[in-house]
């Protein structure tokens, strides 16, 4: 998906979000991370933007010095540092520079398609804590985040942060899964310590999946259960899949 259409989907998806805020309760519990209010998730994704907007003003890590002070209600300062966030990806454009936690890549259009992402995840948390349904995903954009969930959190996660992911992925030595959208389709699996992918769906995967790209997205997200997709095969191996992501997809 090309940078324009991840910004725009990125402030659809933070209207979404900030309107599920709005509609929700006051100090409303957010099912999906119950530890939170929803006026706790504002401030997670606020604290999420400015952390990236630090990255890119500082190229290097901010470490734990990034917060912005920013006046007003949560949704306030949402909606002050989703501004500053879109500013600072225009003014510095896709290619420039950035620091990532991504080896390969350090620029500024990483962060434009992980945000996009990240308040598509956080934007479900919020619709589901108003109490309402969570609305259709775009099929394109969902798209894209199952393949950055299975190339960057999964692929390259097992390898850069083996000593976080090492048991987990232990637990799992020779889990193999399929996962297929109707358009698009993935095949996983744990060799060796680590996370391989291939497109398609491999015969031989003893569990395959199949939902429409959203769900499978928020699934991978743990925002949907397992019985929300189809499961064939092995459904055992297809919960275990469902609980390893909890190492990747915080």
């Amino acid at each position: 998906m090309d940078f324009p259409a991840l910004r725009a989907h990125l402030v659809a998806e933070a209207a979404l979000l900030r309107t599920a805020a709005a509609a929700a309760a006051p100090g409303a519990r957010v099912p999906t991370c119950p530890a939170w209010t929803v006026a706790d998730l504002l401030d997670h994704v606020t604290d999420t933007y400015d952390h990236k907007i630090q990255s890119m003003r500082l190229l290097k890590d901010p470490g734990d010095d990034y917060r912005i002070d920013r006046p007003g209600t949560p949704a306030d300062r949402f909606d002050a540092a989703l501004a500053d966030l879109l500013a600072e990806f225009d003014d510095r454009g896709p290619d420039s520079l950035a620091h990532t936690w991504y080896g390969p890549d350090q620029t500024v259009g990483f962060w434009i398609r992980r945000m996009a992402h990240e308040t598509l995840v956080h934007r479900a948390d919020a619709e589901l804590a108003a109490g309402t349904p969570i609305s259709p995903v775009d099929a394109a954009l969902a798209a894209d985040g199952i393949d950055e969930m299975l190339t960057v959190m999964l692929a390259w996660g097992s390898r850069a942060y083996r000593d976080h992911v090492a048991a987990p992925l232990a637990g799992n030595d020779g889990l193999a899964i399929a996962l297929d959208t109707g358009a698009q389709s993935w095949t996983a699996r744990v060799e060796a310590g680590t996370v391989t992918v291939a497109d398609g769906t491999a015969p031989d995967a003893p569990a395959h999946v199949r939902a429409d790209a959203g769900t499978i997205m928020l699934w991978m997200w743990r925002r949907v259960p397992v019985e929300s997709l189809a499961v064939t095969g092995d459904s055992a191996r297809a919960a275990a899949f469902y609980d390893l992501l909890e190492a990747f997809a915080q």
